[in-house]
């Protein structure tokens, strides 16, 4: 529905804006809206249902029938029972790692990006349609440039969202529905320069009709995968299915805008206007193709990678996905990210059709020079280091973060050097500085993650497997934990009151005493009628850095036991005395007479004992048992 309200959105502007495209695109345009409005159509046809009708009353969905609890009857001879609501409970609502700023605004804006791509295909088809091929370009050029922004502004809100609720700044996992928006935003970046190439030369028409169509291809077929449920538990993302019908209704959408499209290309492939003419290797055009091919084959590598489940869906094959999944990515895209960042630092100072080799040299040396001197400080100082997966891989995102500074100083230079200043034809070197920066953030956050914890404080720790318990710390409520370069101090919780949902208040100080500061994360035990804990992180932010906090376990009173056995020993300072874990020193028995008589009374005292602990760990400790002798009246409300 949202998708369909976007279309409808656009569908208004290009009636008014299509001038004497309007015909063949509203109809590529009115059929998407048909294909879409079919998806909530919920009618039987033959026997075959169409769509799920999300408006339909719980009375009619035949839900309730398979819930004798409710004691409804639906025979048309018997009076309706009107208050049948009352006895349906609400839902869970919203999952709470789902309740963030980030996911208010990622939903719909990728959607008007994925909707938006249906605007530089639907001027693709009509330009094969009626043979306007050239006359096609200008128009569609503003419309891919407006969808690859709004598309790429979704993709980082849905980052932003997994960087603030995920575990640990994770903003990035190559999910496969992540890989499946990614990929049409690729594919419509590599359109937008072909397009660019043949409004200046001529050349690369043939190229930016099948990126248009590929681009919105790649939306449907995204939302093959994520609807469908081939994905199985591939994805995180993914819905479960519903069922064969809607298998077949999806997947007939996505051939109807994808293979009469195609057969239209392949038809009229040889009457797309071309150039034989080969661009000389010194002009921008030629840099640019080849970046928009490397961008393109990028995105059909992840896309194939992704596509595992579907190979072995339709093939009946069981191959398994990589164990690294993450590596194995990364492993291809760093290189990826080497060629494209030198090409985008170096194109826009070449010339279209040819450039003389005095005059990029002239241009590109102070830029390079001043590139080359602060990647080497970057890279000397910024500690830069990701040594998990060998050195190779290593070199290779030392290189990849050379050149992305490379690209943008190159880049915010070419404002000055190339276009004098101009900041209406700006355009293209900003977004290339933004691509750099997005680059060079990736390597640096990748290669930075750091554990703060160290815990060595004795306390056993009960962490989820392959969780390392050095890099948790138990938090005793009120006691001042170690960690770092922090001191920590728990402060107290509080639940949700309709919910399994509490909230820990975590103080922090910095060693140094700089700074000071309360991260709140919670957590939810067994939400959902799942087993094991859901934590959402809390983080303080910073300019060069964050620091993450989030709940690994937390003790369920409900489900625990006291299996201790006490036992009383009378020692004297000095003695020792064992428990399972190690063993504690008496160090004195100290008491203390003045004491405030407003709150000890007149002959009250106050004695301490502090224990020395030595954990089995090879840590020790210090604590400090207090016991309190008061006569008066009343307490003080302040120390009740």
């Amino acid at each position: 529905m949202l998708w369909s309200i976007w279309h409808s959105v656009l569908g208004l502007i290009l009636i008014k804006t299509s001038k004497q495209h309007e015909a063949p695109v509203m109809a590529v345009l009115s059929l998407a809206q048909f294909a879409l409005a079919t998806m909530i159509l919920g009618v039987y046809f033959f026997g075959s249902k169409i769509g799920t009708n999300p408006f339909i009353l719980l009375r009619d969905s035949g839900v309730l029938d398979s819930a004798p609890a409710l004691h409804i009857n639906f025979d048309v001879t018997q009076p309706l029972k009107l208050d049948y609501l009352s006895s349906i409970t609400d839902g869970n609502d919203l999952n709470p790692l789902l309740q963030n700023y980030g996911m208010v605004m990622h939903p719909p804006v990728l959607f008007l990006g994925f909707a938006s791509t249906i605007v530089p295909f639907a001027y693709a088809v009509a330009g094969l349609w009626k043979r306007e091929f050239g006359q096609i370009n200008n128009p569609a050029l503003p419309w891919a440039l407006f969808s690859a922004a709004v598309l790429g502004v979704g993709i980082m809100m849905g980052g932003m969202w997994a960087y603030e609720s995920l575990t640990f700044g994770g903003y990035w996992a190559w999910d496969p529905v992540e890989n499946a928006s990614l990929v049409p935003w690729m594919i419509l970046i590599s359109g937008i320069h072909t397009a660019l190439i043949y409004k200046h030369t001529g050349q690369s028409l043939r190229s930016t009709h099948l990126f248009y169509i590929l681009s919105f291809g790649f939306v449907l077929y995204s939302t093959f995968l994520t609807r469908t449920g081939i994905l199985g538990e591939a994805s995180v993302h993914a819905f479960t299915g519903e069922g064969s019908n809607f298998f077949i209704h999806i997947l007939s959408f996505l051939a109807i805008f994808i293979i009469p499209p195609f057969i239209l290309y392949f038809s009229r492939y040889r009457d797309i206007p071309s150039i034989q003419k080969e661009e000389a290797t010194s002009s921008r055009e030629f840099w640019m193709f080849i970046g928009a091919l490397v961008f393109f084959l990028s995105a059909i590598v992840i896309i194939g990678q992704t596509s595992i489940p579907v190979y072995n869906k339709i093939f009946g094959l069981s191959t398994a996905p990589p164990e690294d999944a993450e590596f194995k990515y990364n492993s291809i895209q760093v290189y990826v990210a080497v060629i494209v960042a030198l090409l985008t630092a170096v194109a826009q100072y070449l010339k279209y059709k040819e450039t003389a080799k005095g005059f990029f040299w002239k241009k590109i040396v102070v830029p390079t020079i001043a590139s080359v001197i602060l990647a080497a400080i970057v890279l000397a100082v910024g500690d830069i280091n990701y040594t998990r997966k060998g050195p190779v891989f290593q070199y290779s995102i030392w290189v990849a973060a050379a050149c992305s500074i490379y690209a943008i100083i190159a880049n915010a230079s070419y404002i000055w050097i190339g276009l004098k200043g101009k900041l209406r034809f700006t355009g293209g070197s900003v977004a290339h500085v933004g691509f750099g920066m997005v680059l060079l953030g990736i390597l640096l956050s990748s290669a930075e993650k750091e554990i703060l914890t160290n815990n060595k404080n004795g306390i056993p720790v009960a962490v989820a497997p392959g969780e390392n318990p050095m890099e948790n710390l138990t938090l005793v409520q009120g006691v001042e934990m170690d960690m770092g370069k922090y001191l920590l101090t728990y402060l107290g919780d509080s639940a949700h009151p309709k919910k399994q949902q509490s909230f820990y208040k975590i103080h922090f100080k910095s060693k140094d005493g700089r700074e000071e500061f309360t991260l709140v994360p919670n957590s939810f035990v067994n939400y959902k009628g799942q087993e094991g804990l859901m934590s959402n992180p809390a983080a303080r932010h910073y300019l060069s850095h964050d620091v993450f906090t989030y709940i690994t376990s937390i003790s369920n009173p409900d489900a625990q036991s006291d299996t201790a056995s006490f036992k009383i020993h009378i020692i004297k300072p000095g003695d020792s005395v064992f428990y399972s874990s190690g063993f504690m020193v008496l160090q004195d028995v100290k008491s203390k007479d003045s004491l405030p008589e407003e709150i000890f009374g007149k002959d009250g005292s106050l004695h301490e004992t502090p224990i020395k602990v030595f954990s089995k760990t090879g840590s020790v400790f210090t604590v400090t048992s207090r016991l309190a002798k008061a006569k008066m009246k009343r307490l003080p409300s302040q120390i009740r």
